[in-house]
């Protein structure tokens, strides 16, 4: 069953109308039809299974037939802090990301940022990856939108994030990813840093704030790679997956 995030005011009791690009999307795209049903969401955790009763390219109105909790939300509150990376490669990330259960993202800079990844930081392209996100959310089932913050710098995101936090690095032999989790199942920030890595200064810097270093095993991976590869694990710790 297709599902839409939508604008809270687009629900009124148990009418629904939509507009705009969702209603393209339903009348012209899926192609569906009155008497079809759909599940809506309003961002609040809820989703409302709505039946169809009047479709066209510009208007769709339903009927709420029922609200209930969303079960596609994952328990554990994952924040991934990513160091810029090009275009392609943090999309990735967010779609990925998304998928996955991850509560917000914060893309950091980090010394090692390219500045071609840092250029990439416009309002058209911001609006691209939030569009990612909706896409990705609305596909994975979920019942709330990951948060895309504004860029901050890497002592700025040490200090602030929160719970369990830890930084894969290529250069940790010794403290494995697992025996850090150890079957955490509340706040994780992960660190995760740009296409040519974090710097020692970095992680000696993040350990201050009590990010712990790990090593996601013998073989160097790339940061995309990297961020997926620990945020899967940090979920099956937790029971997720």
């Amino acid at each position: 069953m297709h599902s839409f995030f939508v604008n809270p005011t687009s629900i009124k009791a148990d009418q629904v109308t939509l507009t705009g690009e969702v209603a393209h999307q339903i009348a012209r795209v899926l192609r569906l039809r009155a008497g079809d049903e759909i599940v809506i969401l309003d961002n609040s955790g809820y989703e409302y299974l709505v039946f169809l009763h009047k479709v066209s390219s510009t208007t769709v109105d339903g009927l709420v037939k029922e609200r209930r909790w969303n079960q596609g939300e994952p328990t554990t509150r994952v924040t991934l802090y990513q160091g810029m990376l090009k275009s392609d490669k943090f999309e990735f990330v967010l779609q990925k990301g998304t998928e996955l259960g991850v509560t917000e993202f914060v893309p950091i800079l980090c010394e090692r940022s390219i500045a071609r990844a840092v250029g990439d930081l416009t309002r058209s392209r911001r609006n691209r990856w939030e569009r990612i996100i909706v896409e990705a959310s609305e596909q994975a089932g979920r019942g709330k939108l990951p948060t895309l913050s504004d860029p901050v710098s890497f002592d700025t995101a040490c200090g602030d994030a929160p719970g369990l936090k830890v930084i894969p690095w290529e250069n940790e032999s010794v403290t494995k990813l697992r025996s850090v989790l150890n079957g955490n199942s509340g706040c994780v920030s992960i660190f995760i840093g740009p296409e040519g890595g974090l710097t020692p200064k970095e992680v000696e810097t993040a350990a201050c704030f009590n990010i712990t270093p790990v090593t996601l095993g013998s073989r160097v991976l790339r940061a995309e790679t990297a961020a997926i590869t620990t945020i899967a694990a940090v979920m099956y710790e937790s029971g997720e997956l």
